[in-house]
């Protein structure tokens, strides 16, 4: 049975508590890449100040505990519908319906038209690509091709809101993707905020301008 996203709302609620949706969720993002880049020989993360941080507010005010929840929501909920149509891309659907209500035109493609473009552009692959989405949004394209490859390729997402590029980190390290994803305009190529890189069984790491792959 196909999982909803009703539950993960009801969490997230409990977490907004006197405070700003938007704001919530862009700083649940950012703790689970924080949690995603663990360095496996310190075993702490690699962004551990940053982390620490957020989380003060939210000891203060007894909500801190609601986002180990909102975590374990989220992996279940894209385990479950892994092979569902409509794609396991909680994170996407939730900023829409939740945080942007399709404003500034944040509508993202549904998840069988993306599954269906990335059937018309499969071929016989023979060799790992560098498959690119100028505007990825929540990275459900690049994860649509991945579901219809017949090997690995290298998956790379660019986009303006730096929501997107949280989102589509997390999406492509749970999915087990490789790939990066940079805050820029993909117009202008120097406009470089920030960015992630993802292994496929490694961590988030934090990317710099010199350090992106040509």
């Amino acid at each position: 049975m196909e999982k909803s996203i009703s539950s993960f709302k009801a969490i997230f609620e409990k977490a907004v508590y006197g405070s700003h949706y938007t704001r919530v969720f862009e700083d649940f993002l950012t703790i689970c890449i924080c949690a995603f880049s663990q360095n496996i020989i310190t075993g702490k993360s690699f962004y551990e100040d940053e982390y620490m941080s957020i989380i003060e507010p939210y000891k203060a005010n007894n909500t801190l505990k609601y986002f180990p929840e909102l975590l374990n929501e989220m992996v279940m909920y894209m385990e479950e519908n892994k092979d569902s149509p409509e794609g396991n891309d909680l994170l996407g659907e939730f900023f829409q319906q939740e945080i942007t209500h399709g404003r500034n035109g944040q509508y993202f493609t549904p998840f069988h038209i993306c599954s269906f473009m990335g059937q018309i552009v499969s071929g016989e692959e023979t060799k790992s690509l560098n498959i690119l989405d100028p505007a990825c949004g929540s990275g459900r394209m690049l994860m649509a091709k991945a579901k219809n490859a017949p090997i690995r390729h290298n998956y790379y997402g660019v986009d303006i809101d730096s929501l997107c590029v949280k989102m589509s980190a997390i999406n492509l390290f749970l999915n087990g993707l490789k790939g990066e994803v940079i805050c820029a305009n993909s117009l202008m190529p120097n406009d470089f905020k920030f960015g992630y890189r993802i292994g496929y069984f490694g961590v988030i790491e934090h990317i710099i301008s010199e350090q992106i792959e040509q």
